[in-house]
């Protein structure tokens, strides 16, 4: 573990269609120690040539699940065991970070906290994405909905990192409630991240609300 580097690790599936620009997000921060961990779930766009152009380190990793069930809890773990930074911070390929997320993140650490929850920003096309927008900037500060996706590596270590069985959804709340069960530092950055929504449809919507509803009972 090489103390001060963060491990950004993404999660992506054809996913170059967003990719670039949240790689260079990443190397625009003012944290300059970072590497990139990208583990793929063989890709048949150019999401691994844009990954390279960044110099992200890529693994290839299908894990078994159900088709149609949220397979990245698997592939977040399998990019923290790859990590040797002393912070590991989770991310997906539609999200843009602004420059000093990172560096914020990491002096909040070494001022006590052991996870950091940086608040979500949205941005698309059409009525959906500016509704989504609405509905995001409800949750800023409310810790029954946000949640920590930058961790002290040796925290996320002594947690066991994700619990793959929750589904989609549940993963990131769960390892929130272990935080504080274990008595760990969560605070909230003062920068925030975006996602990028897309070209939002209503039929996008439900189809990821009818999934994360599926799976909400394995959390309960």
């Amino acid at each position: 573990m090489k103390k001060g580097r963060v491990s950004v690790i993404i999660p992506t599936k054809n996913s170059a269609v967003f990719l670039e620009n949240c790689l260079r997000s990443v190397r625009a921060q003012t944290h300059k120690d970072i590497e990139i961990i990208l583990v793929d779930g063989n890709s048949t766009d150019n999401t691994k040539v844009i990954a390279k152009q960044y110099s992200a380190h890529v693994y290839t990793y299908t894990p078994k699940v159900p088709r149609g069930y949220f397979d990245a809890p698997y592939r977040r773990n399998y990019g923290a065991k790859k990590a040797n930074g002393e912070f590991i911070y989770i991310i997906d390929a539609d999200m843009e970070l602004t420059p000093k997320v990172i560096k914020n993140c990491v002096d909040l650490c070494k001022k006590g906290a052991d996870a950091v929850i940086v608040s979500e920003d949205s941005f698309g096309e059409g009525i959906w994405a500016r509704a989504k927008n609405l509905e995001r900037r409800c949750y800023w500060g409310d810790e029954t909905i946000e949640a920590p996706r930058f961790v002290k590596a040796s925290v996320w270590k002594r947690l066991g990192g994700l619990d793959t069985s929750l589904g989609g959804g549940g993963d990131d709340w769960d390892l929130a409630v272990a935080l504080h069960e274990e008595g760990f530092v969560t605070q909230w950055s003062t920068e925030i991240l975006r996602h990028n929504e897309g070209a939002l449809t209503l039929r996008k919507l439900f189809r990821k609300r009818y999934m994360y509803g599926r799976d909400s009972l394995l959390y309960l």
